[in-house]
């Protein structure tokens, strides 16, 4: 079991209490250079299955997963958990035994649900640049109000508007997808492994969505379990930065130009412009925040030093 945490001492003290309670053998939860009281929090768990990992630098969401995957040397098997997650026994049970059913060669996550008990988006598309297009422009309202009226949604059948917005509260059963949220997913180490792990070079965001596009092109298969729910409170490791902040518009910049080379990029950019253009006509109090992205999306320097992460 594979924590990352980064100044949610309360959060991740609890998702590593759920995933000992879960069964895990092993809870390895690496802390991003929090600088708060974190790491003796979770030090007076006093459990021989929990490992703490204390960085002296905020390396980025997927870095200190591939380091906490490495501590965790004597499992075959990975659960990633963001800090801001609740684990279940039965979860945790059925996400084993599907990934069993691949000999560990597959991804398989589970349904997502708030505070409230509501589904969260958490399977759907891998992003690509027409979609990425229609959510920075706000567009993608169209699609969630379509999917929340039954008539709708029972007319657009097997669409990629279903898809993409609709997979994560219509399924009903075990489900192929595309991509799958990084919030709660296992996979095997052997699988992992061969992947190389998380590309470091997303800081953070777009690193699930890029893990997801490598499994399937070698072969492996993403599956959504809607029968393993598991709490989530969105974005409350996010830092601020969802769902179009600095962090998330750099990293979709990179997550364009990795798979779409220099158009993808530059689509990136045009349309983080747009938005940040769409925002300022309209008075909306997010415009500074839209330009800080939009900017931000140019520069490749290390983000550590900015001192967020998730």
């Amino acid at each position: 079991m594979a924590i990352v945490s980064f100044k949610t001492p309360s959060l991740t003290v609890r998702a590593a209490s759920s995933a000992l309670a879960a069964g895990a053998s092993a809870v390895v939860v690496v802390d991003n250079a929090s600088g708060d009281d974190s790491v003796a929090r979770l030090q007076s768990q006093q459990s021989a299955k929990l490992q703490i990992v204390e960085l002296e630098t905020n390396l980025g969401f997927g870095s200190a997963c591939n380091i906490a995957a490495e501590a965790a040397a004597d499992v075959d098997v990975l659960l990633f958990l963001n800090s801001d997650a609740l684990l279940t026994r039965s979860a945790a049970d059925t996400m084993i035994g599907e990934l069993s059913r691949f000999e560990g060669r597959a991804i398989v996550a589970p349904k997502l649900l708030d505070g409230d008990g509501r589904v969260e988006h958490s399977v759907g598309l891998l992003p690509e640049p027409g979609h990425l297009a229609v959510r920075a422009l706000g567009l993608h309202a169209v699609g969630w109000w379509l999917m929340r009226h039954p008539i709708a949604r029972s007319l657009l059948g097997r669409t990629r508007i279903l898809r993409e917005y609709g997979l994560a509260e219509t399924a009903t059963r075990t489900i192929d997808a595309q991509f799958v949220s990084g919030a709660c997913f296992a996979i095997g180490r052997a699988a992992f492994t061969e992947l190389g792990g998380f590309d470091e070079r997303f800081f953070m965001y777009f690193e699930d969505s890029d893990l997801c596009r490598r499994a399937t092109r070698r072969g492996m298969r993403i599956r959504y379990i809607p029968e393993a729910s598991v709490m989530h409170v969105r974005g409350a490791s996010a830092s601020g930065d969802y769902p179009f902040g600095p962090l998330r518009s750099r990293s979709m910049r990179q997550y364009l130009g990795k798979w779409y080379g220099k158009k993808g990029m530059l689509i990136a950019l045009t349309m983080l412009w747009l938005r940040a253009v769409r925002h300022t006509l309209g008075a909306h109090p997010g415009t500074r925040r839209a330009w800080r992205a939009f900017l931000a999306a140019f520069r490749d320097e290390d983000p550590r030093a900015a001192g967020v992460g998730r």
